[in-house]
């Protein structure tokens, strides 16, 4: 009898296969001195009062049982978080399954998903795999987004749209007009907005929940929070959409210690709000000290700026021999000379500019570009902060290192 394999349904077979990248950080020899800056993580630890939780949980909850699959005392903590309603929160145990559970809940063959880019993978790969099209969106300017571009693709088949505010790889977001103005154009198709970086950027629609019950928020705290380790995220809409939802969203809650986790991380917001003022002046200093470096940057409202390079590869090749791991966005089409990095501390910010100093200087050397030769390359030791703490935007256009 041969031994044949089961066929499967006929649109998995145009599904890409999904992103297995290897975060090489995790992986380096000297680990504890990595500094990991290629995936938007947090840099340090989340907060003492999330240790405390975990180890009260493994000691005082029942672990041989199931986690509460409705997720109570962790719902009312964010109730009181963001302002929304308790019944309108729902929990999930990672980003894949609030994905899938949305994707599951209002896509099938015949209905259209619009996806505005760049974005990350996930959202296309669970809409495909029900059988959808899904409907790239690129604006004409990657760094100015215009509501305008995603009406014109939307149609009568289109049942969904997502789009990430700020988004994940430019940083650049919509403001609450443009996309209340989506909402009343696209009243028969949901919008869901994610909003990642909502604790670092202060950008947020979440006052528009009872407004539209065509929009669905996304948030997580495996970012602010400093909990990528235990990827809780959740979901944020009209309560009358969860009859819908948790038909296929059930059993998909956060485990025990992952409930645990986020719970104690709320409580200590303070802890979160001494990383964001970190960031922030982390942000300062690198404004200040690449604006004549002949980088050529855009710092994002998120924890995260992008750095143009005329040899990515080249330059990450180079920053990881110093075990400091960046991402380069060569596969993005539009971004093939951009590296993106995390933001982190003063104390590894200042280790992350002296590499791209010495980066610079190298290159300008091995290439014998007089200009940049003759120019002297210091260690930097300390960096003037101002006061003023508010997040920089904005893009410094300056010569590009061959890096």
């Amino acid at each position: 009898m041969e031994n044949r394999m089961v066929r499967v349904v006929s649109h998995i077979l145009d599904l890409d296969n999904p992103d297995q990248d290897v975060q090489e950080g995790l992986f380096t020899v000297n680990n504890n001195a990595a500094l990991k800056l290629d995936r938007n993580e947090v840099t340090v630890p989340p907060s003492p009062m999330v240790l405390k939780a975990l180890k009260n949980s493994i000691n005082d909850k029942p672990l041989n049982f199931y986690s509460d699959n409705q997720s109570r005392k962790l719902r009312r903590k964010l109730s009181l978080y963001t302002g929304v309603n308790f019944d309108s929160i729902a929990c999930y145990y990672n980003q894949a399954a609030v994905m899938e559970t949305i994707a599951r809940t209002y896509l099938q063959p015949g209905l259209e998903a619009l996806l505005a880019l760049p974005s990350d993978s996930s959202f296309s790969h669970y809409a495909s795999s029900v059988g959808a099209k899904v409907v790239n969106v690129t604006f004409s300017d990657l760094f100015e987004p215009k509501i305008e571009e995603i009406i014109a693709d939307i149609t009568h088949r289109t049942r969904l749209i997502y789009l990430a505010n700020p988004n994940g790889i430019t940083g650049c977001s919509l403001t609450e007009s443009e996309l209340v103005f989506l909402l009343s154009y696209a009243e028969n198709s949901l919008v869901v907005v994610d909003e990642s970086y909502f604790e670092f950027s202060g950008i947020t629609v979440a006052d528009l929940i009872p407004k539209f019950s065509n929009l669905i928020i996304i948030r997580s705290f495996s970012k602010g929070f400093a909990l990528a380790g235990f990827d809780t995220h959740y979901l944020m809409t009209d309560s009358r959409n969860f009859k819908f939802l948790n038909k296929i969203g059930f059993q998909k809650q956060p485990d025990t210690l992952a409930q645990a986790a986020a719970e104690a991380a709320l409580e200590d917001f303070g802890y979160t709000a001494v990383i964001i003022r970190q960031i922030n002046e982390s942000k300062k200093m690198i404004f200040e000290n690449l604006s004549g470096s002949g980088y050529e940057f855009r710092i994002t409202p998120a924890n995260f700026f992008l750095l143009a390079a005329a040899d990515p590869r080249g330059l990450t090749a180079f920053l990881s021999k110093q075990n400091i791991f960046v991402h380069d966005l060569m596969g993005l089409q539009g971004f093939e000379n951009y590296v993106r990095v995390t933001i982190g501390t003063p104390g590894q910010t200042i280790v992350l500019l002296n590499a791209l100093a010495q980066c610079a200087a190298e290159q300008a050397i091995s290439l014998k570009t007089t200009r940049m030769a003759e120019k002297p390359v210091t260690r930097v030791n300390s960096f003037h902060v101002p006061d003023n703490r508010a997040p920089i935007e904005g893009r410094v256009e300056t010569q590009n290192v061959p890096y």
